[in-house]
Order: structure tokens, then C-alpha cells, then sequence
């Protein structure tokens, strides 16, 4: 009899603790100004209204659009204090991950720019890092932008250290990686698609008004190396997203006929997850089998999808009338690319739902270490 009192006791333990999680890790921050046209995408639907004081939870999707601007501040108990300042035309998703004795924030920075302020608070074991296509870029109490756009990611440091590692080297498994390197005050760090990593000095002046002339004059030249050549550029991504864009739709048809994720979605609306420990072991195994098969396709598409639309737009009319080497003129690929908007980006928002209400009943634990 008592050990089955101190096995009920230990389940007990284990349930509150998850319950503590569920309650306490979602919110990590809250609005504290907005400008313009702001989206945050949450468990699969679209947060409205979005006003300041409103909450920012882990796995919200946030856009800005044109002419917008977010800023977002961690709450105490995230365990970091400061803000996220996120300019226009920016796509990016905050999470939070509890990894062992630490939790680790990280904001994925899709397209787009932004600032950070961060540092953790004394005697917290919370850490934040922000991750673009090419590059993590590891935070140690410091004051940075970022701007990441056409594959290439440049980092200006105001104040303290940004750690700048190509993504190989987090991927990297035997060691062998691109080396990386720190943004200091008074230094640039740019990492290429290449993934190689270079410095330049960051000039002298006002930092505000030096990073918004750099920014600019970076993004110009890297526009200009988009429409130098605009159809070889589609040349390199066009084959990729055809494969992927297919095979995504396909498993998030899989993904939205789930009965359980389709429980757990019902239940978010209702303000959380029901049912015990026993129950979520087998749930989970039934949405992770649709998650690890969506996973791969999702990351390779992600990534084309988000630099297909950054190049789109600078296309020309004469572009248009190109053709791509698979035969199509350069108009009705973009035709065909627009008509799957609404369906990939679906797919994207329903995987994040997935993957957050999942953590939601593993202790806050993801399988998912990259994006």
C-alpha cells in the first residue's frame, strides 16, 4: 500500500509539473507598441484584436506589413527582460524550448529586420537566440539588429556580443562547419548563403541612423543581384518548390484529417488541454506520426517559399515573358506560385498549432530542434 501511495504522490508530482508548464511557458511576452498592419497567428488561427498589452505566446507566427512595426517585450517570467522590436515586412515566430535545466528562446527570423534588447535575468537559467536562414546568432546580454533578406543575414552590434554561426555549424554533426564569428560594437557581421562568414567595420556616427543607411544600401545590392539575373535565380529555387509544394498540401490534408490534432485544436479555443498523462502518451504518438511526415517537406518548401517571395516582387514586366528552364515563361510560374498562398501558408500555421500542442503534453518538450 505505501508504495502505491508514493507512486500515486510521483504521478501527482509529474502532472502538476507539466500543468505548471502549460499554465506559465505559453505567455513569454506582451505587445508594448504597434504601428500599421500587425498579424500574430496563433494555434493555427489569426489573434484578433491585436492591440498593445496584448499577450505573445510560444509558437506565435507575427507579421508586419508595409509601413508596420511591433515591438514586444519579455514578461519576468520568461526569465529574460528587454524587447523585440520587429520593422516592416517582417516575417518571424517566437518560441520557447525547455532544454534540460535551461529554457532557451528563440525568435526565427523568416525575412525581414529587426532589434533586440535582451539580457537574462540574475539567478535564471533562460537563454535567447535569434536563427535566420543561414545564421544563429547567439544573444549574451546585448543590444543588436539583424536584417535577413535573399539568403544572407547582416548583424550590427550596439552593445555587448552577438555570437554570428553559420546554421551548417548547429546542424553539423561531426564538428566540421564554416566557422563564425562575433558583431561588436564597431563591427559588422555578415553570413552568406555561402555560408561563410565575413567582418567589416561599422562606421562611425549615430548607430541608429549608420545601421538604417547600411541596411538599405545592403538590401539595394542585394536586390540588384536578383534582378542582374532574375530568371536563373527562379532557375535555382522553382524545381525545389514544385517538389515540395505538392507533397506539403498532401500532408497537411493528412495533418488537418488527425482526429486527436483536431481535438486538441477544439480544446485550445476552449482555453487549454484536457485529459491526464495516460491519455496524451498515446495521443501524442498518433499527431507525431503526421508531424515527422511533414517535417522534411515543410523545411525544404519553407525556406524556397519565403525567398520565391522575397524575389518575386522585384520582378519586371519584360521578366514575365521569360521562360524558366522547365519550359514555363517566368508569368505563369508566378501565377501558379500566387494560387497556392493561401494553402501553404495554412500549412505552415497548422504545423506550428501541431507542434505547440504537442509540447503542451510532453513537458514542453519538441522533437524539432531546427527549423
Amino acid at each position: 500500500m505505501r508504495k502505491r501511495v508514493i507512486g500515486i504522490g510521483f504521478v501527482s508530482v509529474l502532472f502538476l509539473c507539466t500543468t505548471a508548464w502549460v499554465c506559465s511557458a505559453q505567455v513569454i511576452g506582451r505587445i508594448e507598441y504597434l504601428e500599421g498592419t500587425v498579424e500574430i497567428v496563433r494555434d493555427g488561427s489569426p489573434l484578433r484584436p491585436i492591440d498593445i498589452g496584448s499577450a505573445v505566446e510560444h509558437l506565435d507566427q507575427i507579421k508586419t506589413r508595409a509601413n508596420s512595426t511591433v515591438c514586444v517585450s519579455f514578461l519576468p517570467s520568461s526569465g529574460l527582460s528587454g524587447q523585440v522590436d520587429l520593422e516592416e515586412n517582417t516575417t518571424a515566430v517566437l518560441r520557447s524550448d525547455s532544454g534540460g535545466m535551461e529554457k532557451v528562446h528563440e525568435l526565427q527570423l523568416f525575412t525581414g529586420a529587426l532589434g533586440v534588447k535582451v539580457k537574462r535575468l540574475a539567478s535564471n537559467k533562460s537563454s535567447f537566440r535569434v536563427r535566420t536562414p543561414t545564421a544563429v546568432l547567439g544573444v549574451r546580454g546585448t543590444e543588436f539588429t539583424v536584417i535577413s533578406f535573399n539568403g544572407a543575414a547582416l548583424v550590427a552590434c550596439k552593445t555587448g556580443e552577438v555570437r554570428c554561426d553559420p546554421w551548417s555549424s548547429s546542424a553539423a554533426s561531426n564538428g566540421q562547419a564554416a566557422p563564425g564569428d562575433s558583431a561588436l560594437p564597431g563591427r559588422l557581421v555578415e553570413v552568406l548563403e555561402s555560408q561563410s562568414v565575413k567582418t567589416a567595420e561599422f562606421p562611425q556616427g549615430e548607430f541608429s541612423s549608420v545601421w538604417k543607411d547600411l541596411r538599405t544600401r545592403w538590401k539595394t545590392f542585394q536586390v540588384e543581384l536578383i534582378t542582374a539575373n532574375p530568371v536563373s535565380f527562379l532557375n535555382s529555387f522553382v524545381p525545389v518548390w514544385e517538389r515540395s509544394a505538392s507533397q506539403i498540401e498532401a500532408d497537411a490534408q493528412r495533418l488537418r484529417a488527425n482526429s486527436v490534432l483536431e481535438k486538441w485544436l477544439l480544446g485550445a479555443k476552449k482555453g487549454g488541454p484536457k485529459g491526464n498523462r495516460s491519455s496524451w502518451i498515446t495521443e501524442r504518438n498518433a499527431v507525431m506520426k503526421d508531424l515527422l511526415a511533414i517535417k522534411p517537406h515543410l523545411t525544404v518548401g519553407m525556406m524556397s517559399w519565403y525567398r520565391l517571395n522575397e524575389l518575386i516582387p522585384h520582378l519586371s514586366s519584360a521578366d514575365m515573358n521569360k521562360k524558366l528552364s522547365n519550359g514555363q515563361t517566368v508569368q505563369a510560374f508566378v501565377n501558379r506560385f500566387t494560387k497556392t498562398e493561401t494553402e501553404v501558408s495554412s500549412a505552415f500555421t497548422l504545423f506550428y498549432a501541431a507542434e505547440k500542442q504537442y509540447m503542451l503534453r510532453n513537458d514542453g518538450l519538441s522533437p524539432f530542434l531546427e527549423f
